[in-house]
């Protein structure tokens, strides 16, 4: 009985709920929506954590914003990297695809698709660097607006990350692996970009619908007022009817 209840859960369908852009100017929006989630018992989840958003807004000076990952990780969410300022730096790298959905959805934030190698490393390492010195430890990274050139995965491994989150999988990088999350959510733009990407989630439906993960995502800014965030919590309570909620970490330990 035990050995089939366990086949059950993993075989089950589940959704990864991720919180993007958690950094100290958006601490009363993160709480806000990490109460709706509770609301919902939609837990655990995964925090993508902006270590310098913006250069200058180290979160090692808001010990509010840290307590509050620490509660988190207690109760079983984890923390994944987000880029290290969450900027553009210089002109925008990467394939022709990427380069034009960063001017589409991401002209200020694309730092990892407007930097080279040596930068990148440099701010994986940093932005390890600040979370450990809040006593967090990472082993994901997901690259601003889901963005990034093509040495990213290569530069990953070698700096000690575990996997990638991409907008439509998760790359295990120990195992050469990629898990499909056809996705759906709120990327707080509001405007036409918040439409198209509900056009998005709604061409992606009859994939989410076969798909036995899928990735709901949600950012803070504007969330506590806007429509199209309260659309997707809406949906989220109900696919939490018949979807368990993981993390990315979790995920990687469960077939796909």
């Amino acid at each position: 009985m035990e050995t089939a209840t366990r086949a059950t859960r993993t075989s089950s369908p589940r959704v990864v709920v991720s919180v993007h852009d958690v950094a100290p100017a958006y601490l009363t929006e993160i709480r806000w929506i990490l109460s709706r989630l509770d609301e919902l018992n939609a837990w655990p989840r995964s925090l993508l954590v902006i270590p310098c958003a913006n250069g200058q807004d180290d979160i090692r000076r808001c010990p509010e914003l840290v307590a509050l990952l620490y509660q988190e990780i207690q109760k079983g969410s984890e923390v994944v990297l987000h880029g290290f300022t969450h900027r553009r730096v210089e002109a925008w790298r990467g394939s022709p695809l990427t380069r034009a959905r960063a001017a589409l959805f991401a002209r200020q934030v694309a730092e990892f698709a407007s930097t080279g190698w040596p930068e990148q490393r440099a701010r994986l390492l940093a932005g390890r660097a600040v979370l450990q010195d809040i006593g967090i430890e990472v082993s994901g990274f997901c690259p601003p607006g889901w963005l990034s050139t093509p040495e990213l995965p290569e530069l990953l491994r070698e700096t000690g990350f575990r996997y990638l989150v991409a907008m439509s999988w998760l790359q295990d990088l120990a195992h050469g692996r990629r898990i499909p999350t056809p996705w759906l959510g709120y990327i707080g733009t509001g405007g036409l970009r918040e439409e198209l990407v509900s056009v998005g989630a709604a061409l992606l439906s009859p994939w989410r619908r076969r798909s036995r993960v899928i990735s709901l995502f949600l950012h803070p800014q504007g969330a506590s007022y806007s429509p199209a965030c309260a659309r997707v919590l809406l949906e989220l309570a109900r696919l939490l009817r018949e979807r368990r909620p993981v993390n990315y970490a979790e995920l990687l330990n469960r077939p796909s």
